[in-house]
């Protein structure tokens, strides 16, 4: 099967990547160690189908990764893959594991952040002098760029425009409903909450405990400000021959 292009990203970088469908899990998480600096076992993989979607599907834990091709998951080219960290701060508590296994265990060892950035061979040092991640100014600026080009879209979308996304095959339409930055997807960018006519979403406004605006369930999105046409897109109603005279 031939590679394709996807769109990888983690808390520390974002890049455009080739890779196999024929590539089994195991093999790709390892992969993905080398440039997130992610442990295939602490690794969280969510995907979404376009890199600017919201909307995103996790990759089930309990898969046996030798034998799952990346094929089997549904990726294709434009999809967004994206890795967590099952840690809460995967750079400390890589090495407070190191510590620990290699110390008398009745010994508590408690390293803060000044302390750690003083240490040499760590997975952080190591982004450093390599310019990987959010030390990449490259990747940086690229960041900059693509934040900016949000603001001043989002700039000429106000709350309860009519709006049509572009981001997908199916004619989605919809009232924005929020706009404003979203910590819990990213704490940096704007994003635009589309209250959908029809069930196309995945939520009711709320996004992992943070509720923006309230919808029914799987009426909420939130996308890029560039994908979101505003305008005169009145609610589509159904043809008269599939109303009912018996539910009003």
């Amino acid at each position: 099967m031939d590679d394709i292009n996807v769109h990888l990203t983690s808390d520390l970088t974002s890049s455009e990547r080739r890779l196999s469908p024929d590539w089994t899990l195991e093999y790709f998480k390892n992969r993905v160690e080398q440039i997130t600096g992610i442990p295939p076992a602490s690794q969280k993989i969510w995907i979404y189908q376009t890199a600017d979607s919201s909307e995103r599907t996790p990759i089930n834990d309990s898969l046996n990764t030798q034998n799952t091709h990346l094929e089997d998951l549904k990726i294709h080219p434009g999809t967004r893959i994206h890795i967590e960290s099952k840690d809460n701060d995967p750079e400390l508590a890589e090495l407070q594991r190191d510590l620990l296994n290699t110390s008398d265990k009745n010994e508590l060892y408690k390293l803060d952040e000044k302390q750690y950035d003083q240490m040499p061979n760590t997975v952080k040092r190591w982004k450093q002098e390599n310019k990987l991640g959010r030390y990449d100014p490259v990747l940086r600026a690229k960041k900059e760029h693509i934040i900016q080009e949000d603001k001043l879209r989002a700039s000429e979308i106000h709350v309860g425009d009519r709006c049509k996304l572009t981001n997908s095959s199916i004619q989605r339409l919809g009232t924005v409903r929020y706009v404003g930055k979203v910590p819990e997807i990213d704490p940096e960018r704007i994003w635009i909450g589309v209250e959908l006519d029809d069930p196309f979403g995945k939520n009711d406004g709320c996004i992992k405990g943070g509720r923006y605006f309230t919808c029914k369930e799987n009426h909420g999105s939130f996308v890029r400000p560039l994908v979101v046409k505003t305008g005169d897109f009145p609610p589509e109603e159904l043809p008269f021959d599939e109303k009912s005279d018996d539910e009003l």
